[in-house]
């Protein structure tokens, strides 16, 4: 067993000894065994099919090489290089040698994306746009490349060969004539090896004119070709400048972002540190051996990649940046003792802490593994991964021991990361029970790394009783506004208190930072149960969770174990985040019913210190009192402190709480019951139908041009081919049926739509429409079936006619049955379903789905779209009713929700903000069985002729991702509109990605403009909301001023009399000196 040691050695040790290598960058690659026989190990994605320098043609010495002339221009091989000296034999050495390191190879998916192309794509010229991601780009490179930007060189080997022989082969014919007719005989330009041209001199003089305009001449086409370079340049970084670049960059780029493995990393050695003098301690190696032991038997571990759990020969250095050189020697030293007694004494000195001779080398596995996970996830070796590790880490401080934790392992990973060049931006999401302070202290004054921590609290009265937790400690300096605390001041609370705090603050943050890692302190003490939190969280929580940060850094997420100490739900809970973290699905949750008072009030404090400093928190409302003075409660937020630090000599038997037996049965029992819930099947896979019948409907001859056309399916089908979507889902085969049962249409509906059909501006028929209508609506149904029988999880509808506009009675909008409304009443009758969610994204409202569910109370719709009033007469399509005051009538009052958007143009930042401000809040509210989602794209980018707006590809694929941790993942896209057929098939194939667990690139600049009439718009309908839903009643309005609130032991008649708050400078209420000082001053009045 080795222990990590200093790079400096003692000088008197024996010269022969091999030196232990240093650990390689993680930007540096290894070089693997061909290249040490002198041969270049490159992927052949790199060379794009292209010879290797040592391998290029062979051409004629007798004349110059020239460019390749027409559309392909190979690259000019360099002169090959000497082959490098063999490598020295291996000599064995008698030292102990540290551990051999993996080889790390780049992956063909996670090579780099080539920029993207300096002339900007026309939206309107269909084979241009589609050329784009017909073949990967590939990024030109070498100071003899003539080939102009952006153009692409992707030539299998064989065909490079015969186009630069046939080149060769032309050139020397060229030379061989030109030498003819000035009378010079060269030689034979058949042969491979050409003498060379002799000087010029030697040559038949020229006249002086003749050279003059020949030197005029190549001097001109030199200045020609310089200035059309600087021409491009300056035009490429105008158009940069202006915002004009590629708008599908991000979509065609999706092509190459695929789900990779997920890496798994445990040592058991780390369950060698226990406490030896207290058997009962909580902080146990049973902790970790369970879980393994659990997620063995699921057969999770067997999907999973294992992470190498050596232990670094960097990790001294890596533990300076967090830690002091003394902390490390102590807890070195004192591992050395045996003697119980002293090590009891010594940890009475410290908070929460016990040592054994094992300690030492458990907390360095324990950080090795960690650093593992992440520097491996950072290199793209596997996408995310979970490190099942103990000690835990979040409460070690930079020279002190703390909360049974020795080393910060999550700081230093994210150190790790950033130092290396693997992220520029940090995410740490801490969810132990427990405030991180250790971690929180070592970031505090950065913005590269955002920690995001939600604990217990009791306005310091729990443990670590420290001021530090609370919702105004918020970093400083430029770090100012990148440390959130929501402290929980209450016990008992639910699953709905933290998806509250989820939906509207955690989520609207990280998408607006944007991180490219995400971090996972993953404390499951918080679980039911576990009697150090006194909470009431099931773990199907901690699934949803992972699922809803799964959108963020591509997938990119390292969940690392912390606390948690009832082992029954403490081993589900993080079986359930591997689980998801494998791409399972995610538990169904109870219904949320309300949220706690006292988090009500916490996520107003949170709001309110970071309003300003974030730009997602625009849309809450800003109270300023009348006079400047504060006047009621609604007008102050209390910053309230009441604990007291506890110092040493600490407790180390018995100062932890335990559950009684009663306790301990009820909470298995629940766990058990609960387990029952989380048996959603892993492999399930998604589906797809498509039929050319659908393909026949199209406008009569001679009638005028309609958007509604065949290409819309078409060119979705050729995108998913070019993105390997079509092999990743399984194509059903559409069973027909009598569907007639389960139509909300009147009887004899499908008898009226005939070729006679009256022809519209938005409705068009012809002797195929029946046949193609009849198609879809049964290629529906055909996918539900599979759903709902337990063959398929979820599915894709690639269909036309598209269906949301027509009416029970009427066709309308190229509408004739609305398919959606057949698929939710079939749900209902045939398969019993109480709760049935349509989310409806199409720009333009799905009228006729409203009005078929108006009062069903087994269907939430929700639609955002556009609307556009004169006075109160709607003018943009269609014109029935669509406000967020058509809320649903009867039974099914509440159940439909509008989120009509104005005028302005809407974007990526108002689409994402509704969903996380209303749709998610709502679906969550209402927990549905099913997920119907109406795929329409009319609000995507050049899509001139559905609306205007401008939301790209990559948006929809993330309102995807956060709609599938619902319904156990059941959810099914069905297309309705969207006319730009580029834009229509990009958007469909990222959905689909995303319904297929693919990471998906965040949308650029997500929050940085905020339209007003989107925010108008988005409070108002969450003040709407209040009196449906309880959750939406966490949205009140911010307060204004800050006050602190007195500590008092014993309220007495007199306690009433005297001062309890002390009012704050709003300029100052950042400044956490500045605050407690404040604080004491008060607490010490006697007045």
């Amino acid at each position: 067993m080795s222990t990590p040691k200093k790079p400096d050695k003692d000088p008197e040790k024996d010269k022969d000894e091999k030196k232990e290598p240093a650990d390689p960058k993680p930007t540096q690659k290894k070089t693997s065994a061909a290249k040490k026989k002198g041969k270049s190990r490159v992927p052949e994605f790199v060379t794009c099919g292209l010879p290797k320098p040592d391998e290029g043609p062979s051409t004629s010495s007798a004349s110059p090489r020239r460019p390749l002339m027409g559309k392909y221009k190979p690259r000019v091989s360099s002169p090959p290089r000497r082959p490098p000296p063999p490598p020295a034999p291996f000599t064995p050495s008698s030292s102990s040698s540290p551990e051999k390191q993996p080889i790390d190879y780049p992956a063909i998916e996670d090579l780099p994306l080539p920029p993207i192309p300096d002339k900007p794509a026309s939206p309107l010229s269909l084979p241009d746009q589609r050329r784009r991601y017909e073949k990967p780009p590939v990024e030109k490179g070498g100071d003899n490349d003539s080939s102009s930007p952006g153009e692409a060189c992707a030539l299998p080997p064989e065909q490079y060969k015969q186009i630069a022989e046939k080149a060769r082969r032309s050139r020397q014919k060229r030379d061989s004539t030109r030498s003819h007719a000035r009378g010079k005989d060269e030689g034979s330009t058949s042969s491979p090896d050409l003498p060379k041209r002799k000087p010029e001199k030697e040559e038949k003089p020229k006249s002086r004119r003749s050279r003059d305009t020949r030197g005029r001449r190549e001097a001109i086409r030199a200045t020609m070709m310089r200035k059309r370079k600087e021409m491009e340049h300056a035009l490429a970084e105008t158009l940069t400048g202006l915002g004009c670049f590629d708008p599908y960059s991000n979509a065609t780029a999706s092509n190459y972002i695929i789900r990779r493995s997920t890496g798994i990393v445990y040592d058991s050695e780390i369950t060698k540190h226990r406490c030896e003098w207290d058997e009962r301690h909580p902080e146990e190696p049973q902790r970790v051996t369970t879980i393994m032991h659990k997620c063995y038997e699921r057969g999770l571990l067997d999907k999973c990649v294992r992470i190498s759990n050596f232990l670094r020969t960097d990790l001294y250095d890596r533990i300076l940046t967090k830690h002091s050189a003394e902390h490390y020697e102590k807890l070195k030293t004192l591992c050395q003792t045996s003697n119980l007694s002293t090590l009891e004494r010594e940890a009475a000195q410290y908070n929460s802490i016990y040592f054994n001779r094992f300690t030492f080398d458990a907390a360095c596995r324990s950080l090795s593994s960690v650093l593992n996970l992440v520097l491996a996830i950072g290199k793209h070796e596997v996408m995310n991964g979970m490190a099942i590790v103990r000690p835990p880490g979040h409460h070690a401080m930079y020279n002190e021991f703390n909360g049974y934790c020795f080393f910060n392992n999550v700081a230093i990973a994210a150190e790790a990361s950033i130092k290396d060049g693997l992220s520029k931006r940090v995410l740490i999401v801490d969810i132990d029970v427990h405030h991180g302070q250790g971690t929180q202290q070592m970031f505090y004054d950065r913005k590269d790394v955002l920690y995001f921590s939600v604990h217990r609290y009791e306005h310091g009265c729990f443990w670590p009783n420290l001021p530090h937790g609370n919702f105004n400690y918020i970093g400083k300096g430029e770090g100012l506004g990148y440390n959130i605390n929501v402290p929980l001041n209450a016990t008992n609370l639910r699953d709905d208190d933290y998806l509250a705090i989820v939906f509207s603050l955690l989520l609207p943050v990280a998408y607006e930072f944007n991180p490219d890692l995400v971090i996972l302190s993953a404390g499951y003490d918080a679980v039911m149960g576990c009697p150090e939190g006194k909470m009431q969280v099931t773990p199907g929580f901690y699934s949803h969770l992972v699922a809803l940060l799964h959108g963020l850094a591509r997938g990119k997420m390292a969940v690392v174990l912390e606390g948690g100490y009832f082992i029954p739900t403490l081993t589900e809970a993080a079986c359930l985040t591997l689980k998801t973290l494998l791409g399972g699905p995610c538990p169904a949750l109870d219904p949320i019913r309300g949220v706690h008072p006292t988090v009500i009030e916490t996520i107003r404090n949170v709001r309110r210190t970071l309003y300003g400093k974030w730009n997602c928190f625009s849309i809450c409302e800003f109270v300023v009192p009348k006079a400047g003075v504060a006047k009621d409660e609604n007008d102050i937020y209390k910053i309230q402190y009441f604990g007291v630090p506890e110092k040493a000599p600490f407790l180390t038997r018995n100062c932890y709480p335990e559950n009684s037996i009663p306790e301990h049965n009820y909470y298995v029992r629940m766990n058990k019951a609960l387990r029952e819930r989380y048996r959603a099947s892993l492999t399930l896979p998604f589906t797809y139908i498509y039929d050319e019948k659908m393909l026949k409907h199209k406008p009569q001859k001679g009638d005028v041009e309609r958007p509604e056309k065949p290409d819309r399916l078409t060119t979705i089908l050729e995108t998913f081919k070019d993105f390997g979507v079509d092999k990743r889902l399984v194509r059903t085969k559409i069973v027909k049926r009598d569907w007639a049962n389960y139509s909300p249409h009147i009887p004899r509906y499908m008898a009226a739509i005939n070729a006679a059909l009256l022809q519209t501006t938005d409705l068009y028929v012809n002797e195929h429409t029946n046949e193609a209508v009849d198609t879809a609506v049964c290629g529906i149904l055909t996918i539900l079936d599979g759903v709902m029988t337990g063959t398929t999880r979820g599915g894709v509808a690639l269909i036309r006619p598209p269906g949301h506009h027509a009416e029970a009675n009427t066709p309308l909008g190229f509408c004739f049955v609305n398919n959606i409304g057949v698929a939710a009443t079939y749900l209902s009758i045939k398969y019993n379903m109480q709760r049935i969610l349509i989310v409806d994204f199409d720009i333009q409202h799905g009228n006729g789905t409203q009005n078929m569910f108006y009062s069903n109370p087994h269907v939430l719709y929700i639609s955002i779209h556009r609307d556009e009033k004169v006075g109160e007469d709607n003018i943009f399509y269609p014109t029935c009713p669509h406000s967020f005051k058509n809320d649903g009538h009867g039974a099914g009052r509440g159940l439909n929700i509008n989120i009509p958007f104005k005028r302005d143009v809407m974007g990526d930042t108002e689409y994402i903000s509704a969903f996380q401000n209303i749709v998610l809040p709502a679906a969550y509210a209402f927990a549905p069985q099913v997920v119907l989602v109406s795929a329409g794209f009319g609000a995507g980018i050049y899509e001139e002729k559905s609306g205007g707006y401008n939301v790209n590809p990559e948006t929809f694929g993330h309102l995807i991702l956060m709609l599938k941790p619902l319904a156990e993942g059941r959810v099914i896209l069905i297309l309705e509109g969207g006319f730009n057929v580029i834009t229509t098939s990009l958007c469909m194939t990222i959905c689909t990605k995303a319904l297929l667990g693919d990471p998906i690139i965040m949308p650029k600049n997500v929050y940085k403009t905020f339209s007003e009439s989107a925010i108008r718009t988005i409070r108002s309908v969450m003040d709407h909301l209040k009196k449906h839903f309880n959750i939406f009643h966490i949205n009140t309005k911010l307060p204004h001023t800050a006050v602190v609130v007195k500590k008092v032991d014993i309220f007495t008649e007199e306690t009433y009399s005297k001062t309890l708050t002390r009012t704050l400078d709003p300029d100052k209420v950042d400044d956490n000196a500045y605050v407690e000082n404040e604080m004491r001053i008060l607490n010490s009045s006697n007045h």
